[in-house]
């Protein structure tokens, strides 16, 4: 009897190389899709962190106006550790916020072992200073608070003290590297401390020489929270895209256009666009 042969035919289950790159194709154009919003996404999370963090902040600069006569901390001061070269303007601003404070105390203030210092604290510092108090002289140097005592608030013995915001010790630095604390927000890789600038208590902000920037409406001359204060961050760029140092008004007070500008009818310079501040509710942008 004749066997018969069964032949099997047997297909190949692979992609065809075709079949292939229109696979790769396909994923390459969700992933081209999915990416940039996927990145835009954890841009906003970030950026949502540093506009909290400043609500927060806004709370510690209530609470120091509540414990200190209404008085917001200023963004301009100088410290004497002697006592004994005060100026006149920063005498009568550590009088508002502590009237019985004897200036003839010896401080160290900068932490560097002495009291032979004027300590000139830039708005950045005095952000610091004046929320999270004076710092131990024990490296890393530690923000304790003030001392409620009256007539010497700078004190650092004793466990009665104050200190309306506790900052995050990994975001403290020394950028200019004269003892006094600054404050970096959460951004990834930030080196570039917030900027706070006051507008001395309802005074307004100083047309002075030396007087840092902040931002006006699209007039160019009235100031966001203009009897308040404004807290900036330079955003993930670290550049505020203007100078804070040089003093954008002549020596009569008169305004120029250098201040920076924030107002629905102007285009905000692509190095300030993704500032954040504590008027914008986020990036300027």
């Amino acid at each position: 009897m004749k066997k018969t042969t069964r032949k099997t035919l047997v297909h190949n289950a692979g992609f065809t190389l075709l079949e292939l790159l229109v696979v790769i194709t396909i994923i390459s154009i969700l992933l081209a899709l999915i990416l940039p919003a996927i990145g835009g996404a954890m841009r906003n999370a970030r950026n949502a962190e540093v506009t909290a963090e400043m609500t927060r902040l806004t709370t510690g600069i209530t609470s120091f106006k509540s414990e200190n006569g209404g008085i917001e901390p200023w963004s301009v001061i100088v410290l004497s550790e002697s006592g004994t070269s005060w100026s006149s303007e920063s005498r009568t601003r550590i009088r508002r916020i502590w009237p019985q404070y004897n200036f003839a105390t010896l401080q160290d203030f900068n932490g560097d072992g002495d009291s032979t210092d004027d300590v000139v604290l830039t708005a950045s510092e005095c952000l610091v200073f004046f929320l999270g108090g004076i710092q131990t002289s024990v490296a890393p140097p530690t923000l304790i608070g003030f001392s409620k005592n009256p007539i010497d608030p700078f004190n650092s013995n004793g466990e009665n003290r104050t200190a309306p915001y506790e900052f995050k010790p990994g975001q403290l630095v020394d950028t200019d590297g004269d003892g006094m604390l600054e404050y970096l927000d959460a951004l990834a890789g930030q080196s570039t401390p917030l900027l706070y600038v006051s507008s001395n208590n309802g005074q307004g902000y100083s047309k002075s020489d030396g007087a840092l920037n902040y931002y006006v409406q699209g007039d160019g001359k009235t100031p966001w929270n203009k009897s308040s204060f404004q807290i900036i961050s330079s955003g993930e760029d670290g550049d505020f895209g203007f100078d804070p140092a040089p003093n954008p008004f002549d020596s009569t007070g008169g305004a120029n256009d250098s201040r920076p500008r924030f107002a629905d009818d102007y285009d905000v310079p692509t190095l300030q666009s993704d500032n954040i501040t504590n008027f914008s509710g986020g990036t300027l942008n």
